[in-house]
């Protein structure tokens, strides 16, 4: 008992050390450390999907604890506020074994939807609009963006050209987060799923596999509306549809990364040439590359290319 106990402490101490790393840089380069606070809830959630519920929500409530003295209350809120769900969420999904898409919905869902009740109750509280709270947010930005252009030495053509992309950025600030969540969950719960499979704390049998993602009809549905919507109207109305239809490509992307590595298995392309499309595409023309992709994944409702040109398995040769 003593011995298991000790052997829990120390998973305890090491996963606790490496969620504080980032908040420790953030004390001294907050810039470094905000960046690098994106892999806080790697530990977190492996210890949650590990340990359980109870655990691993005293260990977000302690993080949260050290942050709210190192940084401030309000940070320290906010990161329980979104770092407790989406703990929970990576745990869920690494443990699924029912279609990925669905944890990963909800899990998105469930964190998007708190921060979102946050913000109204910090409105509400201090008596500041959450349209001003997104200005205000936005408005931070741009000041970061004017000062990066005055400071590069850019020509006044190339200070325009960031100007306008940071503008850009401003406007699709939502859909970019909520997309970059999207991916973060999914690859986060693999990674976990991996460690829990090496720790035997996981059976295999029945698991969801990412290779079996795909997306059910009615999101085709949403994906055209939002689509329409973009090209047909203009102003606030384009912005919320554009900042929806970016998570929604997301989902897609993953379903159409899936169908390229079937296909590459497919055709039986070695591991050079499938590095080699890879970075050609990316680095050439990337958003070229993510259209075609996310494409390729809202066609698979029609199309179905894994049943269609299903892999070949050669049977293994008979025991002697």
């Amino acid at each position: 008992m003593v011995e298991s106990r000790g052997k829990d402490a120390g998973l305890w101490l090491r996963l606790l050390g490496f969620a504080l790393i980032p908040l420790a840089i953030q004390a001294y380069q907050p810039i470094i450390g905000g960046s690098l606070g994106i892999l806080t809830p790697l530990p977190l959630g492996y210890g949650m999907a590990r340990r359980g519920y109870l655990e691993g929500t005293t260990a977000v409530a302690f993080i949260a604890l050290v942050t709210s003295f190192v940084i401030g209350t309000g940070q320290g809120l906010y990161f329980i506020l979104e770092t407790l769900p989406l703990t929970v969420g990576i745990g869920w999904v690494a443990r699924s074994r029912t279609p990925l898409y669905r944890p990963v919905v909800m899990t998105m869902g469930t964190v998007a939807l708190t921060v979102l009740i946050a913000v109204g109750i910090y409105g509400m509280i201090t008596g500041t609009p959450p349209a001003q709270l997104y200005h205000e947010t936005v408005q931070q930005m741009g000041l970061l963006m004017d000062n990066a252009t005055q400071t590069t030495g850019l020509d006044p053509e190339q200070q325009q050209q960031m100007y306008w992309i940071g503008k850009l950025l401003q406007r699709l600030i939502v859909g970019i987060w909520l997309s970059t969540l999207t991916l973060l969950i999914i690859f986060y719960a693999l990674l976990v799923r991996g460690w829990l499979l090496a720790a035997k704390a996981l059976e295999s049998g029945k698991l969801a596999l990412l290779t079996e993602w795909s997306m059910p009809f009615p999101f085709v549905g949403a994906f055209v509306a939002l689509a329409l919507a973009v090209v047909l109207t203009d102003g606030l109305v384009r912005d919320i549809a554009l900042n929806g239809l970016i998570p929604l490509g997301a989902f897609y992307g993953i379903q159409g990364i899936v169908i390229t590595g079937h296909l590459f298995t497919r055709w039986a392309l070695p591991p050079f040439f499938r590095i080699m499309i890879l970075a050609f595409g990316i680095i050439s023309v990337p958003l070229a590359t993510m259209i075609v992709v996310s494409l390729g994944g809202l066609f698979d409702t029609w199309i179905d290319f894994r049943r269609r040109w299903p892999l070949e398995i050669t049977p293994s040769p008979p025991s002697t």
